[in-house]
């Protein structure tokens, strides 16, 4: 490069080149064939020549795919064709094609690129190959490679055209890119002269900062450049044209279109859509939904966006009978529908009837209200339920003949309940609703007591039934990665339960608030596991202000209260706090395992509840609980086996469950 340097100083300083004859015998080919005549005896030379056209132009190549500051590679030599005539080089020439001097700095990058050199050979294809290597540097719009024939050897000019300097660049087609980030892509680039090189940097730079944020459908379609050194970007963002939902035969469009983020008209995101089809997928009413994308129909440049969804058999039906003591025979029913109509709706009914007792329960949940922009959801529940009361089970008190044993009496309740749903700003979601109840305390015969066998009450009004009227309210925010499995994140729970006398539908007035925090982080505290085992904590507290049905107090032991006691057996209290800490670790897919601790307490509320039944069945009132359980993975949920001691002394329990206690 130096020597050519030199060449170009020596040029712009007058000087002829001349080659010597040591270089002149060395040449082959058609220069070899000239006759070699002293110049001033011969009035014309006739030097070899470059095979035709006398000059070479080039454009950018003509391959669309390579964008503009990339070489292509050089053609593989064909061995069947003749080698190409080479020439030798007498001088090489860089000039402007636009008549005015050219920058040394740009001079130099001609120089650098191209490999012909004076006293050396060249042929077609090598000045071919040079005129693409300017073109390589970016700086340049149009090159042409120019042979002329001199008394001792080839002239060849470059004549180049260079890029005019960036004034600046504009988008067109942008709906969500911010003016800033092109400001700060193409600020290093404005006031010099335009590389095509560089300013494809800085278009790619714009396409990463679209994907990075899950816009991957987003491109420079086009690059327009203008004399005044202007350039216009052309972006296609990957708008959507239409979302259509293929494979669902049952369910209706809307049910799948609604859970959408994405609407026609926004910009295609993949992280988005990744969200909206578990959304999907989480309606319970599919076994599987993808994507599909396709050019739009109206504008090539949109897309379509196809979700597919494969339908599962969202209804069952199951019969049974039997016979017992309590009841002699009986027999259940129960049919359910999940995608009731093709709306997502679910439709339950379940009776048991038999003997002295008929149970039911029918049920219709919209998890969203149809043509609601707030997604609110509806419940409806119609029952009729019975079991045992843990309030008065043990301690040889229950109901039957006064200063007898009796027997454990059984809650059975009787009532409607609505409530709705929303979610809320934050990632919390609300809910409110009505519900009335009447409550019974029956023997198995189907009897109805207001006191047990010592004389305590069983209800608050002193009858047989009370009637209870509660307005409901709750609020939840749940953070947490996974619901059925947690590694990170929280939940929170707010509820309250207002009972108010009302007409006909109730008579007692009190309030239950109750609150439930829990946390979720990752640990390695084990050495096998790593990257999975989790420490969760959990803390539930609660209290009840006003006239308390004792049938309505809190009561603490089980298997999702505190653990190695048996059901309500640790406290019945007016108010309670329970505690639980758990290390959760895999063992092997799909078994999983947790130690943990329980502690619980009534906080001395226990005499504050009518009647006193857990204080006169001798229930502790506080106790802790440790152990170790199991998990098992299953398509129902995790399969939960805890086996836990307990701090009063009374034996240790194992339980059973299905789903994490919290």
């Amino acid at each position: 490069m130096d020597c050519v340097r030199m060449v170009a100083r020596m040029r712009k300083s007058g000087f002829v080149l001349l080659v010597s004859a040591l270089v002149l015998s060395n040449v082959q080919g058609s220069f070899a064939q000239a006759p070699t005549v002293p110049p001033e005896k011969s009035p014309a030379t006739t030097p070899p020549v470059l095979p035709p056209p006398a000059s070479t132009d080039a454009a950018p190549p003509k391959n669309t795919d390579t964008p503009p500051g990339t070489s292509p590679d050089a053609p593989a030599a064909d061995p069947t064709k003749p080698p190409e005539p080479q020439v030798l080089v007498a001088e090489v020439r860089v000039k402007s094609s636009k008549g005015d001097t050219l920058a040394e700095k740009l001079e130099e990058k001609v120089y650098s690129a191209i490999r012909t050199r004076p006293g050396q050979t060249t042929t077609r294809s090598l000045l071919q190959q040079d005129i693409n290597a300017v073109f390589a540097t970016g700086y340049f719009s149009d090159v042409k490679a120019t042979p002329e024939d001199t008394a001792i050897g080839v002239r060849v000019t470059f004549d180049v055209a260079p890029n005019p300097v960036l004034e600046g660049v504009s988008t067109e087609g942008t709906t969500i890119l911010p003016e800033q980030v092109v400001t700060d892509t193409f600020k290093g680039q404005v006031g010099q002269t335009l590389n095509f090189g560089q300013l494809q940097k800085g278009v790619k730079s714009l396409e990463e900062w679209y994907a990075e944020r899950g816009f991957v459908l987003a491109k420079v379609s086009d690059v327009q450049s203008s004399p005044n050194g202007k350039v216009k970007l052309i972006v296609t963002e990957g708008v959507i044209e239409d979302i259509r939902v293929k494979g669902n035969t049952r369910t209706r469009d809307f049910i799948v279109t609604r859970e959408l983020s994405l609407k026609p008209g926004t910009v295609f995101n993949r992280t988005i859509i990744q969200r909206d089809l578990q959304r999907v997928f989480g309606l319970g009413i599919f076994k599987d939904a993808s994507l599909d994308l396709s050019p739009g129909q109206q504008d090539p440049q949109k897309v379509i966006v196809s979700i597919k969804i494969e339908e599962k058999n969202t209804g069952s039906i199951a019969a049974g009978a039997g016979i017992n003591s309590a009841y002699g025979f009986f027999g259940t029913l129960s049919l359910q529908e999940q995608n009731f109509g093709g709306n997502n709706q679910k439709v339950g009914f379940d009776v048991q009837g038999g003997g002295q007792i008929l149970l039911f329960n029918l049920g219709f949940t919209d998890p969203w209200i149809a043509g609601d922009p707030d997604h609110t959801s509806v419940s409806v529940n119609l029952f009729n339920r019975q079991a045992f009361s843990y309030v008065f089970n043990g301690g040889n008190v229950g109901v039957g003949e006064t200063g007898t044993i009796g027997q454990t009496p059984r809650e059975n309740r009787l009532g409607l309940g609505v409530v709705f749903g929303r979610p809320l700003d934050n990632g919390w979601r609300a809910s409110a609703g009505v519900r009335t109840e009447s409550v019974q305390l029956r023997d198995f015969l189907g009897r109805a007591y207001a006191l047990d066998t010592q004389g305590n009450p069983l209800t608050i009004s002193g009858n047989t039934s009370d009637n209870l009227f509660f307005l409901q309210a709750a609020a939840i925010r749940d953070t947490r990665d996974n619901p059925s499995a947690p590694r990170t994140g929280s939940s929170i729970r707010l509820s309250t339960d207002q009972s108010l006398p009302f007409p006909f539908l109730g008579t007692v007035f009190f309030n239950r608030p109750t609150v439930a925090y829990s946390q979720f982080i990752p640990v390695d505290i084990l050495p096998w596991g790593k990257g999975k085992q989790v420490f969760a904590f959990n803390s539930t507290i609660g209290s009840v202000f006003g006239d308390l049905p004792p049938y309505e107090a809190f009561n603490l032991g089980g298997g999702n209260s505190v653990r190695g006691y048996l059901e309500g057996s640790l406290a019945t209290g007016r108010s309670f706090m329970i505690n639980s800490a758990e290390l959760r670790f895999p063992v092997f897919d799909p078994v999983g395992a947790a130690i943990f601790a329980d502690y619980g307490t009534d906080l001395n509320s226990g005499s504050a509840v009518l009647g006193a039944p857990g204080v006169i069945r001798g229930r502790p009132g506080a106790g802790l609980g440790i152990g170790a359980g199991v998990r098992v993975q299953s398509p129902l949920g995790a399969l939960r086996i805890d086996y836990a001691f307990n701090s009063i002394g009374t034996p240790s329990q194992v339980h059973f469950g299905l789903g994490e206690k919290f």
